[in-house]
């Protein structure tokens, strides 16, 4: 192609036909200019498929991301439902004298209350994208900056469950150790709501024979205004974790809805 081309030229000169020449001259310079274009064309196209390639899988991985949190609010709202039924029954029995309650029930409500649950952030794909600095060429900007909200308000899932934790370890700890343990069995652990197996604790614990034929006096720790002050406490904690915790699955959800939209 090049040497047909410049054989015309080379005819063109020897002919004299300057005039013709110079029109062919400019026209081979057009056709160059146009086949710049074309290939500067098809490979911004290229480039943009590539970044669109890119930016789906990134959404794809998010929304992945986005049902492992679905799974944890899940048993986070569990735990924090189970939790307030705990501390129901207990206080019906503190402001209640005329009911006794038993020293194995006793031990089956208060067991699940020495429990906490700590959040995770199934942020990896967002991180890694925001690290590596992907986010510059994607398209969806408005649906990153969502995304970033969400995981912007992670600290305030951490913040409401470990203002749980704390109260557990520096009130009901220190309270529940001025009774003997001597009221755990195999099946003081039935109620507990946790991720992993707890069960091989509480068979260990009611494995080992105890001889001091100590008797825990539940009663007197129930009727303390202590243990109310703690139940209250711990249940107003837990329905502000239960709050927390509705309004990021409801985040969640919008979030998952605008990225099954997204093409």
């Amino acid at each position: 192609m090049i040497k047909f081309f410049r054989n015309i030229r080379q005819r063109l000169v020897k002919e004299n036909k300057l005039s013709k020449y110079l029109l062919y001259a400019i026209g081979e310079i057009i056709l160059v200019v146009i086949g710049i274009l074309i290939a500067l064309q098809i490979n911004t196209w290229n480039e943009e498929r590539k970044e669109k390639i890119v930016e789906g899988n990134f959404f794809e991985n998010v929304l992945i991301d986005l049902q492992k949190d679905e799974e944890k609010l899940k048993h986070y709202q569990k735990f924090y439902t189970k939790r307030i039924e705990y501390l129901d029954t207990l206080l019906t029995y503190v402001r209640n004298p005329n009911i006794t309650m038993g020293i194995e029930k006793f031990g089956m409500y208060v067991e699940p209350v020495f429990y906490a649950s700590d959040p995770i952030n199934n942020a990896t794909t967002f991180e890694s994208a925001k690290t590596s600095g992907t986010f510059n060429n994607f398209k969806e900007k408005e649906l990153l900056k969502d995304l970033s909200q969400y995981y912007a308000d992670f600290p305030l899932i951490e913040k409401a469950f470990s203002s749980t934790l704390r109260f557990v370890e520096n009130q009901f700890e220190p309270l529940m150790y001025t009774l003997p343990e001597s009221y755990m069995t195999e099946h003081t652990g039935i109620l507990v709501v946790n991720e992993g197996n707890v069960q091989d604790f509480y068979n260990k614990i009611a494995s080992i024979k105890d001889y001091r034929n100590i008797t825990a006096d539940y009663e007197r720790l129930l009727r303390t205004p202590i243990m109310e002050n703690y139940l209250i406490g711990d249940m107003g904690r837990s329905f502000n974790a239960l709050g927390v915790i509705k309004v990021r699955q409801e985040m969640r959800k919008r979030l998952e809805l605008k990225i099954e939209q997204y093409d």
